[in-house]
């Protein structure tokens, strides 16, 4: 029955080790998570906007992951943007709230290309509910939950870009996640890891843009994770797409630009591996309100898939 215990702590603890480790929840439809990609993405665009974008990984399993987030991103003239994002996360007894505050600077290195440089700061809080999880013996290392207290943390990022190419690297989270009253180092490497991104815009004919990207997170003791985003986009708005993720998953991305105001956006994805056994329910939603377009000197890439 100890061992028992000690196979449910565990799974709590690699639970932890990932919300700990992997910087922030790992969306499909990047194009409503930039920020939490890269703070250099703030004011990146030629408009400002207002996005909402939600994920139920494995909906079918008990603690299966879920995740909110709430972001503003706003061009500030030619050269500066800030941004904010609210996030709630939710896997298994894991639960995370945080609010993030992006600023970058956007330096013109030629005619066609620029380099953005981002900083943000993190406040928020981490909660590992060890008491709820069900055991058949009492234990004293599930006696007590875990709580990170009001936590604060830091990001960079830097992305390089012209009108049809970006090449981007960040680290989301600098410092470690460390626990009240409890000392977690021999089980949660609390820092955050590295990401890098790359990705481009070709003309297809008149009415068609293809846009591939690249997305990869190097994070320590963890396989590498690595997502590969195939898009089509019409002259009219309309997304069609494929999404893979590295001996993970396969899915389909969905968008729809409403008249240069609204993005709404869609992605499904089946899993690769064992999972697939117990479940295939990953869906993830977007909506994004774009204003104040700015028509300026120099216009970047469409970056990810909006």
């Amino acid at each position: 029955m100890k061992n028992l215990n000690k196979l449910i702590f565990g799974l709590a603890i690699s639970c932890l080790a990932l919300e700990a480790q992997a910087q922030d929840p790992n969306f499909r439809m990047n194009q409503f998570n930039a920020l939490m990609l890269n703070p250099a993405q703030a004011g990146s665009n030629s408009y400002s906007d207002i996005s909402v974008l939600g994920i139920t990984q494995w909906s079918s399993l008990p603690g299966a992951p879920k995740t909110a987030a709430f972001s503003g991103n706003f061009k500030m003239g030619e050269s500066f943007g800030i941004g904010a994002v609210i996030m709630q996360d939710e896997v298994g007894p894991v639960n995370t709230f945080n609010v993030s505050i992006n600023a970058a600077y956007h330096l013109k290195l030629s005619r066609k290309w620029k380099l953005a440089v981002g900083l943000k700061g993190i406040i928020g809080n981490t909660n590992v509910d060890l008491q709820g999880l069900q055991v058949v013996e009492s234990d004293p290392d599930m006696a007590a939950n875990l709580n990170s207290g009001i936590a604060y943390n830091a990001g960079y990022g830097f992305v390089l870009y012209s009108e049809k190419f970006y090449l981007g690297y960040s680290q989301p989270k600098v410092a470690k996640t460390t626990y009240l009253d409890r000392n977690m180092s021999l089980y949660v490497d609390g820092k955050g890891g590295h990401l890098g991104y790359i990705g481009t815009n070709l003309n297809m004919g008149r009415n068609w843009m293809w846009r591939p990207n690249l997305v990869a997170r190097y994070i320590p003791t963890l396989p590498l994770i690595m997502d590969i985003n195939s898009i089509f986009t019409s002259k009219a708005g309309l997304d069609l797409g494929t999404s893979y993720q590295l001996n993970s998953s396969v899915g389909v991305i969905v968008g729809y630009n409403i008249k240069k105001k609204f993005y709404v956006g869609y992605s499904y994805s089946y899993p690769l591996n064992q999972l697939s056994n117990v479940t295939v329910q990953t869906h993830e939603i977007g909506l994004r309100y774009m204003f104040n377009d700015k028509n300026s000197s120099y216009q970047g890439p469409r970056f990810f898939n909006n």
